[in-house]
């Protein structure tokens, strides 16, 4: 028999009894030994965000501080520059639970939760430059532990960041990739873009040593996905059918690259390369699948029909069911860190599985809490994100972070 994790929230609400509120309930699992458990946890003081606003980005955690976006949505001022403020990145101590600095972003345009960490703790980000009216210009950024800018670079368009690679960090656009030292400055970059005409190629993403692409015909329709070195020597090319559309190119060892295709509405595969440019084994997945990660040299994703966890060779090692969402547009996203894996709804959607916590190691349940989190036969308990992040639960809603203990 399950047990029921009564999940006790205590508010505190301006001449309301805490005796007056209903306790919450949610399945739990215990870490220790897998089997369920009860568990209480009680709403602690809320952290007021410093601007009230709303779709706060949770980017992560580094040093012990909670990393966040708040987004201002209107009544923009503007600097010197002309430039609009865009946004806050503000931290979280989670030690004191207090606000430990926050930053104002200007800039152009958003860019939504686009984040990496090194391991210093340093946070690089993008904004749009804003320097230029219909511009693409982009920044990218970075802010030491101490919430400064340590300095800002500027793009001709918009980036993805694609990580460190040899203690450089790399971004792409669409047809150029630029590998960046730690102190700002632009190590070198690659173009495949002709004048007036083109590019040869679009990117999908950067590896060691090579960069993923996706080759168009005359049509503009995708005809291959080709590894190129950094000189821009083509390694190996796959060809794809006209029906083909590659939604996500990675590679996920030294001899396997991994090509998401959605065929059409109901069919999405995971396509397995081999360094030879051939198929290695090709696997149908649920098309409500989002976004595919390499962890520990292993394919990890989520979707409606659960999580899942496949080695080089396509075989699973781990599947965990979720609740289907009934939404279109709404997706499971994964966060990561040194020890767990969590599992969370991109969009405020009724469900069981709002927040499913794993043990990165072994891929077992730790905790699985719902959508609204339940509170007696009528009360319910709204949010907009839960985190799982140091060994608590925080919730965020209302312009409030709120610990749960």
């Amino acid at each position: 028999m399950k047990k029921i994790l009564s999940l006790l929230i205590v508010f505190i609400v301006v001449f309301v009894p805490l005796s007056h509120l209903p306790a919450a309930t949610a399945e739990a699992v215990n870490p220790a030994d897998g089997t369920e458990r009860e568990l209480e946890l009680e709403r602690q003081a809320p952290i007021n965000f410093p601007v009230s606003t709303y779709g706060y980005k949770y980017l992560g955690t580094a040093n012990g501080l909670l990393y966040f976006k708040e987004p201002i949505l209107s009544k923009n001022p503007r600097n010197a520059k002309g430039q609009m403020l865009q946004e806050y990145v503000v931290t979280i101590n989670t030690k004191t639970n207090k606000v430990e600095w926050e930053l104002p972003i200007y800039g152009g345009f958003k860019f939504g939760d686009r984040a990496f960490f090194d391991k210093a703790g340093n946070l690089y980000s993008l904004v749009g430059a804003g320097l230029k009216q219909f511009s693409d210009e982009t920044f990218l950024y970075c802010i030491s532990p101490k919430g400064t800018k340590k300095w800002e670079v500027i793009f001709p368009r918009s980036l993805e960041i694609d990580g460190l690679i040899n203690n450089q960090l790399f971004v792409h656009d669409n047809s150029s990739v630029y590998a960046v030292n730690l102190n700002g400055t632009v190590a070198w970059s690659k173009s495949f873009e002709r004048p007036k005409m083109q590019p040869s190629h679009f990117l999908s993403g950067v590896a060691l040593n090579e960069i993923l692409t996706l080759k168009y015909n005359s049509q503009h329709i995708e005809s291959s996905f080709d590894v190129l070195d950094w000189n821009l020597k083509k390694k190996l090319s796959y060809p794809l059918s006209a029906s083909s559309r590659v939604e996500q190119a990675l590679k996920l060892n030294n001899d396997t690259y991994i090509l998401k295709i959605k065929k059409s509405k109901s069919t999405t595969l995971l396509v397995a390369i081999g360094t030879d440019g051939k198929a290695k084994w090709t696997k149908g997945i649920d098309p409500t699948t989002n976004i595919l990660h390499i962890v520990d040299g292993k394919l990890l994703y989520a979707n409606n029909k659960g999580f899942y966890v496949l080695n080089g060779s396509g075989e699973q090692l781990n599947h965990t069911p979720l609740s289907p969402i009934g939404v279109t547009g709404i997706f499971y996203r994964l966060r990561l860190d040194d020890k767990y894996i969590s599992i969370t709804v991109d969009g405020r959607i009724e469900t069981q599985t709002a927040l499913t916590v794993l043990d990165r190691k072994s891929y077992k349940t730790l905790y699985s809490l719902p959508y609204p989190l339940k509170a007696g036969e009528q009360s319910k308990i709204y949010f907009d994100d839960i985190l799982f992040t140091q060994n608590s639960f925080y919730t965020v809603y209302d312009n409030q972070l709120i610990p749960l203990k």
